[in-house]
């Protein structure tokens, strides 16, 4: 399965993220992905309003299933499936000064599962990726790839490949992180076993093949889920 990731800077315009953003669907869909992931809050956010239609009419126009994070009303931070959906919440918005918190962001309810083309995805936004219990819920429930939308700054990117790769590997997930250009942390893609498949700092796209029966052939091997012992381990 190919997917592609737009390592891309916020815009402040609808029109200017569109200029940047449709000769990345045209790539994408020319090299055969089935699937763009965009990164977290990648319009200014005073500038939403519209967007959700426009990237409707782009996946639709494109046959090209487009993943993008968008501030929705409520305020949510929301990473949602073009076209038709779902729509992904996050569930831990960053409750530091000056951040989420501060702006109203209020929490998603829960985990959101997409099915696509034969394959199940679990959905989740830059932060989430410190809460393993996210990834572990979505792993349960069947999820083979994690989409993750993210702004994560610079300061940080070490701390980003480390959690991206432990949830991909205690999970035995891929993990696709589309980062936001604009805040020195790169885009990545994680196999199930933990290595990484793919990076970019540039602007641009990433285009990562998922090998789906290495994932198979592997969770067969070393069957980590059915070897929990949640007895041992009572979580509160």
């Amino acid at each position: 399965m190919r997917l592609a990731l737009a390592h891309l800077a916020k815009r402040e315009s609808l029109s200017a993220l569109l200029q940047a953003l449709v000769p990345l669907v045209h790539r994408a869909r020319g090299e055969g992905a089935l699937a763009l992931l965009l990164p977290e809050l990648i319009l200014g956010k005073r500038g939403e309003e519209g967007l959700p239609q426009a990237l409707e009419a782009l996946a639709g126009e494109n046959r090209l299933a487009v993943v993008a994070g968008f501030l929705a009303q409520g305020p949510r931070n929301r990473l949602g499936v073009f076209p038709q959906g779902p729509f992904y919440d996050k569930v831990h918005p960053f409750l530091a000064p000056g951040e989420e918190g501060e702006e109203g962001v209020e929490p998603g309810e829960g985990p959101v599962m997409w099915a696509f083309e034969g394959r199940r995805f679990g959905l989740a936004l830059c932060y989430d990726l410190d809460f393993p219990e996210l990834f572990r819920s979505y792993a349960l429930m069947g999820a083979e790839v994690f989409l993750v939308g993210s702004a994560w700054p610079g300061a940080y990117g070490e701390l980003l490949s480390v959690l991206a790769r432990a949830r991909a590997a205690e999970n035995q997930a891929y993990l696709l992180l589309a980062n936001r250009a604009d805040t020195g942390s790169p885009s990545l893609a994680v196999a199930p076993d933990g290595r990484l498949l793919a990076l970019r700092r540039e602007e641009g796209l990433l285009v990562v093949d998922l090998d789906l029966g290495f994932l198979e052939e592997y969770r067969a091997r070393y069957p980590i889920l059915r070897h929990r012992r949640m007895g041992a381990y009572p979580l509160w």
